[in-house]
């Protein structure tokens, strides 16, 4: 018979049954008896300086992972910090547990001090928000909150804990995980999905987050080498294909026109892989009437604004392999308009912008850099701005998944804090992040969580003195949107970190060679030139 525990206890033993190891957050008074029961597991708990920080911590872990972390945050203020960190993870279909501790069950349901109804609060941004109500449910619900997480399409859930259920007793027995598995697509919709194929002049495949979550790199790079197929990614996969392999065709996903947009155009058949609709519109995809056929973990959803064709859903490595031995005796004739598309965006890689006016180096000279020092061994992740939409696009990964891009809520402030939960899994190599001014100071207090970990991790800051990616989208310039920065170097000093400015890109390029191989965390900070490029990164700059 199971040992009779707190239900505090007991939602601690339950996580660690599902594999659980890591809890970020901030503690309250409501989540007393969970701390105490966190100090007396063989969970690693890590102390925040903000709830949306422990968020975004917690989102950046299972992104790595592939295995949820908590994030955890009290009744009230604290619980409503966690949202955006919360929906973030579940947008870009990341596994998350987020705990809030709640007033006692007599306070709920009526007007009470700091409480409301986190139930319903978080109900939009999770794929299941529950109330543990007794003691005895614990183990259950959290069985079941771990796998909906965790089962494909992951995302976030949450768990709602009254501070009198913490501290009931119960001998409710544990339940074990319950590891998701997918079964080979049927026959009949592979060879559907084989005519199409056959059918095509000038077939695109697209590959999405899907194919990291169904562990299918391998297998996409196998499908591509056998059948001559070019190959964009999103945001999120990008890597997959090294920019000089003769069937890469780089990135999509811009919110404006870019020269990769012209090879869909050309293309009479859009074959997607582990494609998520959240992470580029499915219209710009298409480009009209093209036909789509999806290969899928799960079906596609039915209103994500395309017809598709033929659809394949289960194991995607085993999908593709039996795709490829089908199409073994076709080629597709070369296409123009895919080669002039490849071969325009590898001269706009490899040419040097040589702008440093004034103390400010181009945003394309900048990925430059990046892309030249980064190792395989390293992770990127990049803040939401103007930044973003550049990094996404230029920086060259050197693995899939090492480039992290928050892409689906497309929240400011996640890489500060993202770095931190990426350094603390980096067994070896170096994190880096790159923020822009306005993305960085929305979790700046967590420095002195990296500082105190003594984590190794470099920041590296774009100044441009505003909010880049509204003023692209402003039809004159508008001055109530700038804004002065810190001094960073004292800024640094004050959190325990070290600082170096870098006014031209040979200073760039040096502070991120020796960023990379430095103790303790580290900010960088350059003052970048969007105009020199054109501000956005579009199509004309690839000519």
């Amino acid at each position: 018979m199971t040992q009779s525990r707190t239900g505090a206890a007991a939602l601690l033993e339950a996580l660690s049954a599902q594999g659980i190891t890591t809890v970020f957050g901030v503690p309250g008074e409501e989540t007393t008896d969970l701390m105490t029961a966190i100090h007396d597991s063989d969970l690693d708990f890590v102390l925040c300086r903000h709830e949306q920080a422990a968020a975004f911590m917690a989102s950046v872990h299972g992104r790595i992972s592939g295995t949820p972390a908590v994030c955890l945050a009290t009744l009230g203020p604290g619980a409503t910090n966690l949202v955006t960190g919360v929906a973030d993870a579940h947008l870009d279909h990341v596994p998350l547990i987020a705990i809030a501790g709640q007033a006692a069950r007599g306070r709920l349901k009526r007007e009470s001090h700091q409480v409301i109804d986190l139930e319903a609060l978080f109900a939009p941004v999770t794929k299941f928000s529950r109330t543990l109500i007794t003691a005895d449910d614990i183990p259950a619900s959290t069985a079941e909150a771990v796998r909906r997480a965790t089962h494909e399409k992951p995302g976030a859930v949450h768990l709602c804990l009254p501070e009198d259920v913490a501290a009931e007793t119960t001998d409710a027995p544990i339940i074990p995980a319950t590891p998701q598995r997918f079964g080979r697509p049927h026959q009949d919709s592979l060879s559907a999905v084989s005519d199409q194929m056959r059918r095509a002049k000038r077939p695109v495949l697209i590959a999405g987050a899907g194919v990291l979550r169904g562990d299918a790199v391998d297998a996409v790079r196998r499908f591509v080498d056998a059948t001559a197929m070019p190959l964009a990614t999103t945001f999120m996969t990008k890597g997959i294909l090294a920019p000089d392999h003769p069937q890469t065709l780089f990135t999509v996903g811009q919110p404006e026109d870019d020269i990769i947009d012209l090879a869909l155009e050309a293309a009479d058949l859009i074959v997607t892989v582990g494609f998520d609709p959240i992470e580029y519109a499915t219209s710009n995809l298409t480009q009209g009437d093209t036909p789509v056929v999806a290969l899928s973990l799960t079906p596609a959803p039915l209103d994500s604004g395309w017809h598709i064709a033929a659809e394949a859903v289960g194991d995607l490595t085993q999908a593709l392999d039996v795709l490829a031995d089908t199409l073994d005796d076709i080629t597709w004739d070369p296409c123009p308009t895919f080669e002039a598309v490849r071969d325009g965006m590898r001269r706009h890689l490899s040419r040097t912008a040589g702008s440093s006016r004034d103390g400010a180096v181009s945003p394309h000279d900048l990925c430059a850099a990046i892309s030249n020092t980064i190792r395989a061994e390293d992770t990127v992740l990049s803040g939401v701005g103007l930044h973003k939409l550049w990094i996404a696009r230029q920086v060259i990964a050197k693995r899939a998944g090492q480039v992290i891009v928050p892409n689906g809520l497309a929240g400011m402030g996640l890489a500060l804090p993202g770095a931190i939960a990426a350094a603390r899994l980096q067994d070896q190599g170096r994190v880096l992040a790159i923020c822009g001014d306005g993305d960085v100071m929305m979790n700046i207090q967590e420095m002195e969580t990296a500082a105190r970990l003594g984590l190794r991790l470099t920041v590296m800051v774009w100044e441009d003195g505003g909010y880049g990616l509204i003023d692209e989208h402003q039809e004159d310039a508008h001055p109530e949107f700038s804004f002065n920065n810190p001094v960073w170097s004292k800024l640094a000093s004050s959190f325990g970190w070290t600082h170096a400015h870098a006014a031209t890109l040979e200073e760039v390029q040096e502070l991120l060679r020796s960023g990379l191989t430095a103790e303790g965390p580290t900010l960088v900070s350059v003052r970048v030139d969007y105009a020199s490029n054109g501000g956005m990164p579009t199509a004309k700059l690839a000519a």
